[in-house]
């Protein structure tokens, strides 16, 4: 065959995603929710699935307006996208390609570094700093685009909004991207989110539906910005690229509120829970304030595999970027019984040690 990709191209690893289980409580690898999506979202996609037939609402209106009453902000200043995943997607073709500059963590979320490369942008990735964004070596960075994934993906470490506020107002980046996907699972999300820096035009955020609205399949994402970067973007995205039905699934989780707040206490709680049994087995874990705890192990694949015996499926953290550690999804109650049964071996420590090391996590400066 004489007809090549463009060469830049063939330095991309191609994204591997977690692997399910056998049975959706044993599924841990993707950071999907455990409780699934509200009943309200099954009727709307159902009643949708009726006009399948018509294109659907090229700009997602009706999703617009909700999403500006919740943020306060007006539709002008939302992009609806294909899961947040797109909208990454759109940012780099519209200020990285042919030459753009981009920094964000090492490791950094996948498609943030995925979506540079396919343009064929310069990236630069700051290491990880207590294992969290190292915000102040990134804002010494002269780029384009600013990428900073807050909780971060895939330690679960978030910086507070101080911080973040700082970062935006110093980093020599000319637009900062703050990607929320696991806001919601923060100790405090009002005091955590960036969604005003965005409000008034100094950042763009991103948030997904499929966390702690449990829409991972629908995929469906939204960008919150300046009306003049959202009018850019529009030009360059699908028409058509989020269906009728995960318009209606998304509305539809919007209006429910208690569903949502269920997602987040069992995420909260069943997080405590789940460190607590990783220290009762010797392992540490690095705090978290997503909806998933990274296991620090030097035992990486005996762990995978310990766990797969037992039919639970999780993230190695090699394949993240992170070698010596396992990323474990907050899972259902079920789901934390499987992991009791399948951890209860692997207590050849006490309890203290565990808990030395996760004190050492959170006094140490680690530098994974």
């Amino acid at each position: 065959m004489s007809l090549r990709m463009r060469p830049w191209l063939d330095r991309i690893e191609p994204y591997r995603p977690g692997r399910p289980a056998a049975s959706s409580d044993g599924s841990m690898a993707s950071n999907e929710s455990p409780l699934g999506a509200s009943e309200h979202v099954v009727r709307a996609v159902t009643e949708a699935a009726g006009q399948a037939h018509h294109y659907p609402d090229p700009l997602a209106d009706t999703l617009r307006a909700e999403l500006a009453r919740l943020h306060g902000v007006c539709a002008d200043q939302i992009l609806v996208g294909n899961g947040s995943d797109e909208l990454i997607f759109l940012l780099s073709w519209g200020y990285l390609a042919h030459g753009g500059h981009a920094v964000c963590a090492d490791p950094a979320y996948r498609i943030d570094e995925i979506s540079a490369r396919v343009v064929d942008a310069r990236l630069t990735q700051v290491p990880l700093k207590d294992w969290e964004h190292d915000l102040e070596a990134m804002a010494e960075v002269d780029a384009d685009l600013a990428y900073v994934v807050n909780p971060h993906n895939p330690t679960g470490t978030v910086r507070p909004l101080p911080d973040i506020e700082r970062f935006v107002a110093s980093a020599r980046a000319k637009l900062v991207v703050v990607d929320e996907a696991y806001i919601d699972f923060t100790d405090d999300p009002g005091k955590s989110s960036a969604m005003a820096l965005a409000r008034d035009g100094r950042a763009v955020v991103l948030r997904t539906f499929s966390k702690v609205h449990g829409l991972a399949g629908l995929r469906v994402g939204y960008l919150v910005g300046d009306a003049e970067i959202v009018a850019g973007l529009r030009k360059i995205r699908a028409p058509f690229s989020v269906g009728a039905l995960a318009q209606a699934g998304a509305v539809a989780a919007i209006r429910d509120p208690r569903h949502r707040e269920r997602v987040r206490e069992h995420t909260l709680r069943l997080r405590g829970e789940l460190v607590h049994l990783l220290q009762d087995a010797g392992l540490a874990a690095v705090p978290s304030q997503a909806n998933f705890v990274l296991v620090r192990t030097p035992h990486e694949e005996e762990l995978v595999d310990r766990l797969a015996r037992h039919g639970i499926s999780v993230r190695p953290g090699s394949s993240l970027g992170l070698p010596g550690t396992v990323r474990i999804s907050i899972p259902t109650e079920h789901g934390l019984r499987l992991l009791r049964r399948a951890l209860t071996p692997l207590d050849r420590n006490p309890p203290a040690a565990a808990a030395h090391s996760l004190e050492q996590i959170r006094s140490e400066n680690v530098h994974p």
